[in-house]
């Protein structure tokens, strides 16, 4: 049997600007498998190999549990939406291309290999590329989100990237539902992407709207270098701020970390076991969204971040 491709140890991909921008739209799973394979996919490859891994590096790359029906029907979900490839006139030319050439799976091993014809755009990248860190986009429950993050990426070092509405619509390949009502989009796709984004990636952005008479017509989104993302933000109480009041949950009870990171309930007379894994981290995340009122940052969170810039 060959070795199985270590999915489990690289957490960067590169792709093309080219495949960043190109139209296509997953659900969570399914873009979360092609993000994890391209993990797989090295610099130095001269050409596609069959990337070979298992059920148990799935389950530890993306930090949940597959199975191979659930495997099964992703696949065959994701072999069914090809990437319509921009082109320079797309009235005289254009591409579609699907992210596969095959899947299977045997006795809990998957084997797969990328399509031949997206060499161009994540093998053989010659000029304008995107890296970026899976462990910023699985967390994120929005597919919308993913695809935001990557397409602002691009434009980080300029700071900001604007889009006619539109266009974003296309890119996205966004139901009829969101393109027929701004609102729709708005909330579940824009805002939902600058929170994502502002709380699990090393962005942070902010959306603003530009108006044609009554209707929206563009939108820019303004983007630096985030320095309060979550897992930053854990960190910094870690650090600074063990075992120090936090800010009371709805029970009442204050919460505190230890200097491992473990949240738990305090009261005046008693220290309570430590918050399990699920609870935690709805906890840490309802701390990160209220991080401006929490006790300890009476103003020291804001001199320290500044400090760290």
């Amino acid at each position: 049997m060959k070795k199985s491709t270590p999915l489990t140890d690289r957490n960067f991909g590169r792709q093309s600007h080219i495949i960043i921008n190109a139209r296509y739209a997953l659900t969570r799973a399914e873009i979360d498998l092609v993000l994890m394979l391209i993990t797989a996919i090295r610099k130095e490859d001269e050409d596609f190999k069959d990337y070979e891994f298992t059920i148990k590096d799935l389950n530890r790359k993306s930090g949940k549990v597959w199975n191979s029906e659930q495997l099964q029907d992703n696949v065959k979900s994701l072999m069914s939406k090809p990437i319509e490839l921009p082109t320079d006139n797309q009235k005289k030319r254009w591409a579609v291309v699907n992210w596969f050439s095959y899947f299977e799976y045997e006795n809990g091993i998957i084997r797969c290999r990328f399509d031949k014809r997206l060499k161009p755009y994540l093998l053989e990248i010659k000029n304008r590329f995107v890296i970026s860190d899976i462990r910023h986009m699985l967390p994120m429950k929005s597919s919308y989100s993913k695809r935001m993050y990557l397409l602002l990426k691009e434009y980080a070092k300029i700071g900001e990237r604007t889009w006619k509405v539109e266009e974003l619509h296309d890119i996205l390949k966004v139901p009829k539902s969101l393109r027929e009502r701004y609102d729709n989009f708005k909330r579940q796709v824009l805002k939902k992407a600058e929170a994502d984004i502002n709380k699990f990636t090393d962005l942070e952005v902010k959306f603003k709207e530009r108006k044609l008479g009554r209707k929206v017509s563009e939108i820019t989104y303004e983007i630096r270098k985030n320095h309060t993302d979550l897992k930053t933000f854990i960190s910094i109480i870690r650090e600074l701020y063990a075992n120090e009041p936090l800010y009371p949950a709805k029970d009442g009870r204050m919460l505190k970390c230890t200097d491992k990171g473990l949240l738990y309930y305090s009261d005046k007379e008693n220290d309570f076991p430590t918050l399990d894994k699920d609870t935690a981290m709805k906890a840490w995340e309802w701390l990160h969204e209220n991080r401006e009122k929490l006790y300890c940052f009476q103003p020291d969170l804001l001199d320290f971040m500044e400090s760290e810039k």
